[in-house]
């Protein structure tokens, strides 16, 4: 190329995935569209998913500009359904032509793809801080005589009643209220209810007894299922959480 020449070199565009795989209704994915080098005129890419019905994006147009951002991000969410399936979709990019400048103009964009992780397999969920689901925080650190709370729920809706008992192994040192819980989908004979199966129920957690070090456990069965779809197992393990007995100071 000689001195003066105005050409303009071939761009190009790079997917910088984040999180490729997540989970359906819940928090969303986030990837990049990068552009390498900074364009002359305005490059406008459309994103599209392959499978809208259960993977939505946005936005669906990028557009980025000569003095702008060469970096956009595209949320990526799983529609809730109401099969057990994981679902699948690839997400494609287009450079608009007619839109973008030369250099970018008919340029390939490489695809994306995704897998979304079903959340209708039963199963129950331990709140150990705070108010978000799937939020752990790890062991619960208490002293002799201390207190502390977490909550229970299930994943999935109950077509009846599921009862879970929570075990102690050491209830001479650590006790747990209530020690069973009972969720339900539906209206109970008789008028009564128990609470919904979406509806977090609180367990309290008392340190009666121990010395700093102590470790135990608090483990999560199912006593009882009452309910179509279910197919966890009468006494399987659902939930653990560590209680860990600090020191006095």
């Amino acid at each position: 190329e000689g001195e003066g020449d105005s050409r303009v070199s071939r761009g190009t565009i790079r997917i910088e995935e984040g999180h490729a795989d997540f989970d359906e209704n819940r928090h969303p994915s986030y990837y990049t569209v990068r552009l390498a080098t900074r364009p002359t005129g305005d490059v406008v890419i459309a994103v599209k998913s392959g499978n809208p019905d259960k993977v939505k994006v946005y936005p669906e147009t990028l557009t980025f500009t000569p003095d702008g951002d060469l970096t956009r991000t595209v949320m990526v969410i799983g529609k809730d359904d109401a099969d057990r399936e994981d679902e699948k979709a690839t997400i494609t990019h287009t450079v608009i032509a007619a839109d973008s400048a030369d250099e970018y103009d008919g340029l390939s964009v490489a695809s994306l793809d995704v897998v979304v992780d079903d959340n209708d397999n039963p199963g129950v969920t331990l709140i150990v801080c705070g108010t978000e689901r799937d939020l752990h925080c790890g062991p619960l650190d208490l002293r002799k005589g201390e207190t502390a709370e977490y909550q229970v729920v299930l994943d999935t809706q109950a077509d009846g009643v599921i009862t879970v008992v929570i075990e102690s192994s050491d209830p001479k040192k650590v006790s747990v209220e209530p020690s069973v819980l009972r969720f339900s989908g539906i209206q109970i004979d008789h008028g009564r209810t128990w609470p919904d199966w979406d509806e977090p129920q609180t367990v309290t957690v008392t340190v009666k007894d121990g010395t700093a070090g102590d470790t135990v456990r608090l483990i999560h069965r199912i006593a009882d299922v009452n309910a179509h779809g279910w197919d966890v197992p009468i006494g399987a393990e659902v939930g653990r959480l560590t209680v860990r007995v600090v020191s006095m100071e």
